[in-house]
């Protein structure tokens, strides 16, 4: 059973009419027989949840198969894990896809043998894509607790090409003992997950400098989104919108563009760090393919002047207005505040049909990036995304 719902089988088709292949259509299970047509068997949801016993550690018998058919991701399957610790939104999200998409919920009970208790229970939905091939999204309700319940979700993630973290209604000492658990994993041995994105409530500014900051190993890439989830499709369309994003970063399809003059190689300003040499220009190749973006730039946050940029249709001199007004904006709003006010980390406004949003570089807080978006086409997730991956290039 463990081989059915963590194996490399071929997506199941849905009949359609007229389809002249669908009655020599058949599946093999993974030791090689024929089974039954696809659309001539009950599905899982007729069949009820299939209960696993095991004898030893369930996440070892999941390593153990991930090991097998996971081994090399770049010809695995496309997969997804949602951590959902606050049990909030992941197993919504799974039923929501089924639901859309005409694809039944694979459901697997793992059971300890000797007492029959639940240790989890793991979903599974395919998500067809027109144009890109299907996604296998995962989900575990762990029943198990202490170092059983770490094991099993870090078993689930480490075969992951992305896994999902979900931050909901956490106490801070939860949110630390994650953060620390996930650190531990993705330093063994048997992680290969190359992307792990935390989806964070909006104002979660300190949490996400936490996040970024830790010690993370060099060949996982982290990133942090704020976002408002009012359902499981805004979930859903944020981890999309990851997946999307993470997908052309592994591939290398951003453009690349020229060093921006006076920037590579020249003395950086009084009070900026030293950039890196074609950094600059990575990261804002990087932001520039964003749907709806008219211009972007490196800004110098306490005056106001583009240290960088990137425009078309002639948006470069716009672009340096609305960035000296909008870092003329943050200092007024530290000045009111006082001493002891934190600077914000990111500031957006709309003007007519345009959108500019200003965010300060992490590492640099003399830096910051800028850019000017369509209203219309603008995709702030995405924006948002990239950006926190530009900040990387830079210093």
């Amino acid at each position: 059973m463990l081989r059915t719902l963590f194996g490399e089988l071929a997506p199941r088709r849905m009949p359609l009419p007229h389809d002249p292949d669908e009655t020599a259509h058949v599946e093999l299970d993974p030791h090689g027989n024929t089974l039954a047509p696809a659309h001539a068997r009950p599905t899982l949801a007729q069949q009820g949840a299939i209960d696993v016993v095991v004898d030893a550690s369930p996440a070892a018998a999941m390593r153990e198969h991930f090991g097998a058919t996971r081994a090399n991701l770049d010809h695995a399957s496309a997969m997804i894990t949602l951590l959902d610790p606050s049990q909030l939104w992941a197993s919504q999200v799974i039923h929501a896809l089924s639901d859309a998409a005409s694809q039944h919920v694979e459901r697997l009970s793992l059971r300890e043998r000797g007492t029959l208790r639940t240790l989890a229970v793991i979903e599974r939905t395919l998500v067809l894509r027109r144009g890109a091939a299907p996604l296998k999204v995962y989900h575990a309700d762990i029943r198990a607790t202490g170092l059983e319940q770490e094991e099993i979700a870090n078993a689930l993630a480490e075969g992951s090409h992305m896994t999902a973290v979900i931050i909901g209604a956490m106490q801070p000492h939860a949110v630390v003992a994650l953060l620390r658990s996930l650190l531990a994993a993705t330093r063994q041995p048997e992680w290969r997950c190359p992307w792990l994105v935390f989806i964070l409530p909006p104002g979660a500014a300190a949490l996400r400098q936490r996040i970024l900051d830790q010690d993370w190993p060099p060949h996982v890439r982290t990133a942090a989104m704020s976002e408002s989830l009012t359902g499981a499709s805004s979930v859903w369309n944020t981890v999309l919108t990851a997946w999307e994003a993470a997908s052309a970063a592994t591939r290398g399809t951003e453009p690349q563009l020229a060093a921006s003059p006076g920037v590579a190689g020249a003395p950086p300003p009084d009070g900026i760090p030293a950039l890196r040499p074609d950094g600059v220009a990575r990261a804002l190749s990087l932001v520039a393919r964003t749907e709806g973006l008219l211009a972007c730039g490196l800004v110098n946050l306490a005056c106001g002047d583009l240290l960088a940029a990137d425009a078309r249709d002639g948006s470069g001199h716009s672009l340096a207005a609305h960035a000296a007004a909008m870092c003329a904006a943050r200092q007024a709003h530290l000045c009111a505040g006082g001493a002891d006010t934190p600077a914000p980390d990111e500031l957006l406004i709309t003007a007519g049909p345009h959108q500019v949003l200003l965010r300060a570089v992490a590492k640099a807080g003399s830096l910051g990036l800028v850019a000017l978006l369509e209203r219309s086409q603008a995709n702030l997730a995405l924006l948002r995304f990239r950006l926190l991956e530009a900040e990387k290039h830079l210093i």
